[in-house]
C-alpha cells in the first residue's frame, strides 16, 4: 500500500477529474496569520474543492494550528477546504495515518512552479490534532 492509497480512497484519484488549471489567484497583501513555529515536512496531501475537484498537494510545513501546502494547481484563497494529509507514524517507519480536517486558506505566494498556501485548521477529525502536535514537538529544535 502506498502512502497515498488512503487519501485516494477518501477523495478519489486526482487524475479522475482534472479540469484545466485555473488562473492562480493574486497573492494576498500582508502576512500569514500563523505566528507559531512551523516545522518543515514533505508529506502527501489532497484538497477537496467546493466543486468536488480533488487537488494533489504537498504539505510543506506544519504547526499546531495551521499548515503550509504547495500545489501546481490553484485553490481558492480565503476558502474553507476539506483536506487529507498522509502523516507518517511517529514511531513506525513506512506507516502512515490519514489526517482529515477543514482548513481556512489565508494567503498564497508563488515559488517557481508551485503555489504556496498557508491555512489555519478549523477542525481536525479524530486524534489528528494529537498526531500533528506530536510531530511539531518531535521536530522542534
Amino acid at each position: 500500500m502506498s502512502p497515498t492509497d488512503d487519501v485516494d480512497e477518501l477523495f478519489g484519484s486526482a487524475s479522475a477529474s482534472t479540469p484545466a488549471p485555473a488562473q492562480p489567484p493574486k497573492p494576498a497583501a500582508g502576512k500569514d496569520a500563523r505566528r507559531e513555529l512551523r516545522m518543515h515536512v514533505k508529506w502527501a496531501a489532497r484538497a477537496l474543492l467546493a466543486d468536488n475537484t480533488v487537488v494533489p498537494m504537498t504539505v510543506r510545513d506544519i504547526s499546531e494550528h495551521g499548515v503550509g501546502l504547495a500545489s501546481e494547481r490553484a485553490i481558492p484563497q480565503h476558502a474553507t477546504l476539506k483536506v487529507a494529509l498522509q502523516v507518517p507514524d511517529i514511531n513506525t517507519l513506512g506507516k502512515f495515518t490519514t489526517v482529515i480536517g477543514s482548513l481556512k486558506t489565508a494567503h498564497m505566494t508563488i515559488s517557481g512552479p508551485d503555489l504556496i498556501y498557508g491555512g489555519t485548521w478549523l477542525s481536525v477529525e479524530g486524534n489528528g490534532s494529537d498526531l500533528i502536535r506530536k510531530w511539531v514537538r518531535k521536530l522542534r529544535p
